[in-house]
């Protein structure tokens, strides 16, 4: 449920896999708002290049490198950011990582790559930032997941897996933390056109196959969800029409998710 929209001024918000994309457009998005932005990333020369364009805009940033994989990073990454300004007030969980192919064709340590950032940094980040949240009373945490989520995801099976966990993750810390005052958000795009796609293998004709939107978007939705103090933000009109028909008519979707598998396999599609 989303409610009133609520002033972000002076917030401290954390923003992981800041470097492109979704967390770049949300971290400037969070920026327009009033909130003083941490962008934390592998890639420090990017991360750079995004604090130097927020501050050119009269905002406060800080680049953070970053890698959500290493739990010793993630609780430097903590501390760094409670000596600098304090206690973060929105942690932005959306580092993540693909690996495109056959389940079996894929090697294994790419898989175990994408299990570690994307579920493993989610968990590592929000349990290094809660227990100031907790301890103050107040506190929004944000998983951007992804439809795939909740819908099946060939060719991206492990991928699929640890968005289907990071949704579970968000709606059981939603429960659990509702009474200490931390806000929950999951966010749930569809393909977004953005790097991650070349990055993860995807076949780029997946833009002229399905949806797409671009990562300003996305990232102008998260910062909205957070200010509305939405539960729950799917940008993409054709993902949450999918998602709704699943939940709805799970042996239909079933269906139709097997007969767009096979379309989108079709080299002439």
């Amino acid at each position: 449920m989303s409610g009133r929209s609520r002033s972000l001024e002076g917030r401290l918000a954390v923003v992981t896999g800041a470097s492109s994309g979704i967390g770049w457009h949300a971290a400037l998005a969070l920026s327009r708002r009033g909130c003083r932005i941490v962008a934390a990333a592998r890639r420090a020369d990017r991360l750079e290049q995004l604090c130097g364009a927020i501050v050119a805009l009269g905002g406060q940033a800080m680049a953070a490198a970053c890698d959500v994989a290493d739990v010793d990073q993630v609780r430097e990454l903590e501390r760094r950011v409670r000596g600098k300004w304090g206690a973060a007030d929105i942690l932005v969980n959306n580092a993540g990582r693909g690996a495109y192919g056959p389940f079996v064709e894929v090697d294994e340590a790419d898989l175990e790559a994408v299990v570690e950032v994307n579920l493993m940094g989610s968990v590592r980040c929000s349990r290094a930032f809660l227990p100031a949240m907790i301890s103050r009373g107040s506190g929004h945490l944000v998983f951007v997941s992804s439809v795939l989520g909740e819908l099946p995801a060939p060719g991206h099976a492990v991928y699929g897996a640890t968005k289907f966990a990071v949704t579970g993750l968000a709606e059981s810390l939603d429960c659990e933390l509702a009474a200490a005052g931390i806000r929950v958000t999951l966010v749930e795009p569809g393909l977004v056109r953005s790097e991650f796609a070349s990055v993860s293998g995807t076949p780029l004709e997946r833009y002229r196959q399905v949806p797409s939107r671009s990562p300003e978007e996305v990232g102008e939705a998260v910062a909205r969800a957070i200010a509305a103090g939405q539960w729950r933000c799917v940008p993409d009109r054709a993902g949450w029409w999918a998602i709704a028909l699943r939940r709805r008519f799970p042996r239909a979707a079933r269906w139709v998710a097997r007969r767009v598998a096979e379309r989108l396999r079709e080299p002439d599609v």
